[in-house]
């Protein structure tokens, strides 16, 4: 009968026997918690830090494009505006001129034909006239014009233009920008990003992660420590290689940005100041014709 006992308690023992071998004892375990629980906070407290960065960056990057915006589009309007003024002031005045010769010489037949030139030529809406010409260049909506190249790249929803191409670099919902780059990498949810990365090596819940595998005794701490180590220094390595370059990227669209527009602001202020000066002139040539004396004028940009 004993032995009878004997030989049926032998599988049971032996059984008893292999899951403790397999079974982490509970001051292993106990340790194993205080360290990954340190690891899990240290990473939160990373995330954190680096998260609240992103956001200020971002912040500044919109508060620098912003400024921009308004200096430049300030600009803009100031050398329309000043062109504009300095348009119907002249329409005023060679009107006025025109009346005036018109009184003077409209009786004689040797100036008939300079007085219908020179009505022509002092009139904006008569195609091609030199005070047509003058009109044209200042004007933002008639195609390829001075006006019209210099508020297109300003104008931020013009595909392509210098201010679209400003705003599409620091615009983090635009695919593969250097502020969509910089946001996701930053981002523990983005597949594959160093971040995420980070949190899954950090934490105990993630499958061959140094943490689960320490949790559940595959592995020693010193072999854990030894891999979360490297496994740290690679990935906030290559975070800080992504921000640094995607925050240079966006530095220097910025600055090359506004050197094309300061660029264009003098080739603008040239082209006009170029057509103000050939309209006034062939105005005053004619008028000289018809009365012996021509018209008087400035530099109307030079301060620009």
């Amino acid at each position: 009968m004993k032995q009878s006992i004997h030989k049926f308690l032998l599988p049971i023992l032996g059984l008893v026997t292999a899951l403790v071998m397999v079974l982490p004892s509970g001051s292993a375990h106990a340790a194993d918690t205080k360290w990954i629980n340190q690891v899990w906070n240290d990473y939160k407290a990373y995330n954190k830090k680096i998260t609240e960065a992103y956001k200020a960056d971002q912040q500044q990057m919109d508060a620098n494009y912003k400024e921009y915006l308004k200096q430049y589009t300030d600009r803009m309007n100031s050398v329309e505006n000043k062109v504009l003024a300095d348009q119907k002031e002249w329409n005023e005045k060679l009107q006025a001129d025109l009346t005036k010769l018109q009184e003077q010489y409209g009786g004689s037949r040797e100036k008939a034909d300079d007085l219908r030139k020179y009505k022509q030529m002092i009139n904006p809406k008569f195609m091609d006239s030199p005070m047509n010409r003058y009109a044209t260049q200042a004007n933002r909506n008639f195609l390829n014009s001075t006006m019209w190249e210099y508020s297109k790249a300003l104008n931020e929803n013009f595909l392509n233009s210098k201010t679209w191409k400003y705003k599409k670099d620091i615009n983090p919902n635009f695919l593969d920008s250097p502020a969509f780059k910089y946001k996701n990498a930053v981002n523990e949810n983005f597949l594959n990003s160093p971040m995420q990365k980070l949190k899954m090596a950090s934490s105990k819940d993630y499958v061959n992660s140094p943490m689960l595998r320490y949790n559940i005794g595959k592995i020693s701490k010193t072999k854990a420590q030894q891999e979360y180590a490297k496994i740290y220094k690679e990935q906030t390595a290559n975070l800080a290689a992504i921000i640094k370059s995607n925050k240079q990227a966006i530095a220097n669209t910025e600055a090359e940005t506004r050197k094309e527009l300061d660029a264009l602001h003098e080739k603008s202020v040239d082209d006009l100041e170029k057509q103000r000066e050939e309209t006034l002139r062939s105005i005053s040539e004619m008028r000289a014709r018809i009365c012996g004396e021509g018209l008087s004028w400035q530099p109307l940009l030079k301060a620009q």
